[in-house]
C-alpha cells in the first residue's frame, strides 16, 4: 500500500524495519487473554489469564511471558490491538489503560477493535476450519446483565489482507432483551455465545432449523487480525480519544439519585 507520495505508510515501513509483531489485548470478559500476531507467518501466539484474579495484576506479566516465549522483543512490536467491548467495565478500562501505556512506551500505533467484531471473526473461522458450511449471518451474543445481551449482525466476506473470510458488519451494536433477539428473516444464521449467553427461545418455531452455534467467549487471536486489517488498510489510531465501549451506562450511574444544583 502506498500513499500519495508512493511512500510507504508509516506502520507499513515500521514493520518492514524489525517490527514484525502485533500485540493484542483482550479483557472484555473475566476470562480475558492476550495474542501475539506475526505479521509475515501470520501464525499467532495466546496466552489466557487465570480466571478468578484480579485483571490489573496479572495482564502485564501475561504480556512479558508471552513476548518472552515468542521471543519477541519490544522494539519489534508494530502495533498493539485492544477490545473496545461491550464488555465488563472494569475489565475495558484495565485493558484500554494498559495498551495506552504500552504504545506510548513502544512507539507505535494503537488500534481498538470491537469486542463483537472480534467474536464473529473468531466464530467465523474456527467453524469453516472444522468444516462447517458458509452461513449467511454470523450473530455474536454477549451477556448485558439485567436480562439484556448486547449483539450486532455480520455478513460473511473475503476483505481480510489474507483472503480468508471474515464477518463484516451489517448493523450497528444492539441492546435487546434475552428472549427477545432480533434475527433475519431468511438465511443460515451462526450464533456466537457461551451457553450461559444464548437467546432464551431462538430455536423455537420457524427459526430453529436455520441457528448454528459457536461458543466463542473471548478472542485476542482476532483482536490481533482485525488490528493487522486496520494497520493494513492505512486506518489512523487515535491514542487520546479512544475509549470502552460500554454499550449502557454503567449501573452507579443508573442507581445514583440526581440533585439540582
Amino acid at each position: 500500500m502506498r500513499n500519495d507520495t508512493g511512500d510507504a505508510p508509516k506502520q507499513e515501513s515500521d514493520a518492514i524495519n524489525g517490527r514484525d509483531w502485533i500485540l493484542a489485548v483482550d479483557t472484555s470478559t473475566p476470562e480475558g487473554g492476550v495474542a501475539l500476531f506475526h505479521l509475515y507467518t501470520k501464525k499467532v501466539r495466546t496466552k489466557r489469564l487465570p480466571a478468578g484474579i484480579r485483571t490489573s495484576r496479572i495482564l502485564l506479566p501475561a504480556i512479558r511471558d508471552l513476548m518472552r516465549e515468542a521471543n519477541a522483543r519490544e522494539e519489534s512490536i508494530a502495533a498493539v490491538g485492544v477490545a473496545l467491548g461491550p464488555g465488563s467495565f472494569t475489565g475495558l478500562r484495565i485493558g484500554l489503560a494498559t495498551a495506552k501505556g504500552l504504545v506510548i512506551g513502544l512507539r507505535c500505533p494503537l488500534f481498538g477493535i470491537s469486542s463483537l467484531d472480534a467474536l464473529a471473526d473468531a466464530a467465523l473461522r474456527s467453524w469453516l476450519n472444522e468444516g462447517g458450511t458458509l452461513p449467511e449471518w454470523v450473530l455474536p451474543c454477549r451477556d448485558a446483565r439485567n436480562g439484556e445481551l448486547f449483539s450486532a449482525l455480520y455478513k460473511p466476506a473475503k476483505v481480510q489482507p489474507d483472503g480468508a473470510p471474515t464477518a463484516v458488519r451489517a448493523g450497528e451494536d444492539i441492546l435487546s432483551r434475552r428472549n427477545f433477539l432480533p434475527l433475519p428473516e431468511n438465511g443460515k444464521i451462526l450464533i456466537v455465545a457461551a451457553e450461559k449467553d444464548f437467546p432464551v427461545g431462538i430455536i423455537d418455531g420457524d427459526s430453529g432449523s436455520r441457528i448454528l452455534h459457536r461458543g466463542v467467549t473471548i478472542s485476542p487471536e482476532s483482536v490481533a487480525r482485525l488490528a493487522w486489517q486496520a494497520m493494513t488498510q492505512g486506518r489512523s489510531s487515535a491514542v487520546a480519544d479512544l475509549q470502552p465501549i460500554y454499550g449502557r451506562k454503567p449501573r452507579a450511574e443508573t442507581l445514583w439519585p440526581s440533585f439540582e444544583t
